[in-house]
């Protein structure tokens, strides 16, 4: 079904053959650019979102209560309305009465009060927390994850994304980054006429029938494209004209000779033709609704389409798609193997390992998970050390120049100083449980850069040089026969004879490291060896909070047997079902909370 696109001047145009391919039971897949505020899982997250600013919002707690994972019926949420409008209160007050409601069952009492302290909780929440936290918050603690979860819904999952996405953008920019404000700025988009911004890569994905407009067409290309509503005034479109134009002598292009409309409007039917490897249709009809029938696009007649004969017969044009609705079963949630990542990681092969349904999970299904304090305070600690041995290095190398002083080291980058701004400046204040964690984790990280400075200043490290540049932060994308593992060394350093790789982490170290633990340095190594073509003399993981490090190198066995391994999985993970590994493990997972599977014993 890849091999098919139908093309639309507008968006609006896709509606009638998104509604026929539905009937038909064809799997499709509309790809609009615009519209993600009205898709309605977001507009569940939007409305849950304004009950936690205002609960008073009727319209918002009436979506709320006919979701699916709550499970209400539609007769008794009607009791609810009407006892509402009769009491003259607002839904969410009506819900405060529910002993007074002889109508409603004692197991949909029960699921409104579990609504009602969630409500409560996640209010509190939304006044201490930042969005992202609310949103991981209202996903796992409703269900509503759960729910999509066991449907295998991707489609609204990659979406939840999508709108997490936005979230955290707003979180880097926003001064108060509260729930509040992020409403204010939601609805001054809606009202703006803002409809959101909808992120789709047309060559992944499914097996679908693809719908979209020929501006989304631009750099695709299809063995079949049917080219839609080529009648008069849809295509070419009717001119709108700018509401102030500007006179003739005032413009200093040269305007183009003729009808520049015109011409845009045949540019536009070119590049959608030319969306076609094998197969080119164009469709057209008399009847759009209104009274009077349409006329063939210009654009046909040109083509020596003007005699009706050539136009093929509607029974015929149905055929097709009539034999095709037989042999499809269509299983919407199913995730077929084109959902797979292009390109794995380390973390990607670890999890697998781990549980082949926890890796589905996270890498295929993308489900949004709630941060980690651990993880906030290792991405606070690698930012830091990594801006401060680039401007140290910076400076060094300044100063080896001569160009300032041997006392003109004021913001050399290199003083204690200066690497503690940088730690108040990269720590992320995020997903910490409580103010005393994240206290103890500040001072935690204090002590870190205090007794890093103290190392730093008795024995520099050199960084080594890639492309004339320091070797901190190094993305690699490494290939393996056909798959490739991309990954980012923390840094790099000078070594007698060769190089050393240096990989910090916050954990607490091990008494020894065996096969499993050197893995991803030896990654590195292969990595190092093959693309930066680096004799690597030494591999260090340096623990940051204890100061121990614990190095090796990777002999030629072990990198061969590792490489074996990396295909190895990947073929596994190419061919896998996903199931899942319950055991010990799981009270670990991020997604024990979703997973039917889970060993909560």
């Amino acid at each position: 079904y890849n091999d098919f696109a139908i093309l639309v001047r507008a968006n609006s145009h896709a509606a009638p053959f998104v509604r026929a391919l539905e009937r038909a039971g064809l799997p499709y897949q509309f790809l609009a650019s615009r519209g993600l505020y009205s898709k309605p899982v977001i507009l569940d997250v939007i409305s849950y979102f304004r009950l936690l600013d205002n609960c008073h919002e009727s319209s918002s707690l009436f979506r709320i209560l006919n979701l699916d994972f709550l499970g209400i019926q539609e007769q008794e949420t009607a009791s609810l309305t009407l006892y509402s409008h009769k009491k003259t209160k607002s839904l969410f007050e009506t819900l405060q009465d529910l002993p007074l409601l002889p109508k409603i069952s004692a197991k949909t009492k029960e699921k409104i009060n579990f609504l009602l302290a969630l409500i409560e909780k996640h209010t509190r929440l939304a006044k201490e927390r930042g969005v992202s936290e609310v949103f991981a918050a209202f996903l796992e603690d409703s269900g509503y994850l759960k729910s999509l979860v066991a449907k295998e819904d991707s489609e609204k999952i990659d979406l939840l994304n999508q709108f997490y996405k936005k979230i955290k953008r707003f979180e880097e920019t926003a001064k108060d980054p509260g729930l509040k404000n992020f409403m204010e700025e939601i609805s001054l988009e809606l009202e703006s006429g803002e409809e959101g911004k909808l992120e789709f890569d047309p060559e992944k994905g499914p097996d679908m029938i693809k719908v979209m407009t020929i501006h989304a067409a631009k750099g695709l290309e299809f063995k079949y494209v049917f080219l839609a509503n080529m009648v008069d005034k849809r295509f070419p479109a009717i001119e709108r004209k700018d509401p102030i134009e500007l006179p003739d002598e005032l413009i200093k292009d040269i305007k183009p000779k003729g009808d520049a409309h015109l011409q845009e409007e045949r540019r536009i039917c070119y590049v959608a033709m030319t969306r076609a490897k094998k197969g080119l249709y164009f469709t057209s009809a008399e009847d759009y609704g209104g009274q009077r029938k349409k006329k063939l696009s210009r654009f046909l007649i040109e083509m020596g389409y003007s005699d009706k004969s050539q136009i093929p017969n509607p029974k015929s044009q149905n055929e097709f798609f009539r034999r095709k609705a037989v042999l499809v079963k269509r299983n919407k949630n199913k995730l077929p193997n084109e959902y797979l990542p292009e390109h794995f990681s380390y973390s990607q092969l670890a999890a697998f390992q781990k549980c082949p349904l926890q890796y589905k999970f996270n890498f295929i299904m993308k489900i949004p998970i709630k941060g980690k304090a651990v993880f906030s305070f290792g991405k606070t600690m690698h930012g830091a050390l990594f801006e401060f041995l680039k401007n140290a290095n910076e400076f060094a190398k300044i100063k080896q120049e001569g160009l300032f002083g041997p006392g003109d080291n004021k913001n050399n980058g290199g003083n204690f100083d200066y690497l503690a701004g940088l730690y108040e400046k990269n720590w992320i204040d995020e997903w910490y449980e409580s103010k005393q964690q994240k206290e103890e984790y500040r001072k935690l990280g204090r002590k870190i850069i205090k007794d890093f400075y103290e190392e730093f200043s008795k024995n520099p490290p050199k960084i080594f040089k890639i492309g004339g540049a320091a070797a901190l932060e190094i993305p690699f994308n490494l290939k393996l026969k056909s798959y490739t593992i991309f990954g980012v060394i923390d840094r790099i350093d000078e070594k007698e004879g060769g190089a050393a790789i240096v990989d910090y982490k916050t954990g607490k170290p091990k008494d020894r490291l065996d096969f499993d633990d050197k893995e991803q340095l030896l990654i590195y190594q292969i990595a190092c060896q093959e693309i930066f073509k680096i004799k690597l003399k030494e591999l260090t993981y340096y623990y940051l909070e204890s100061g121990k490090k614990m190095s090796f190198l990777g002999r030629d066995g072990e990198l061969e047997e590792q490489k074996r391994k990396i295909i190895e999985i990947i073929e596994q993970i190419k061919n896998s079902e996903f199931s899942a590994t319950p055991g010990w493990q799981c009270k670990f997972c991020d997604f024990k909370d979703i997973c039917d599977f889970a060993d909560r014993s």
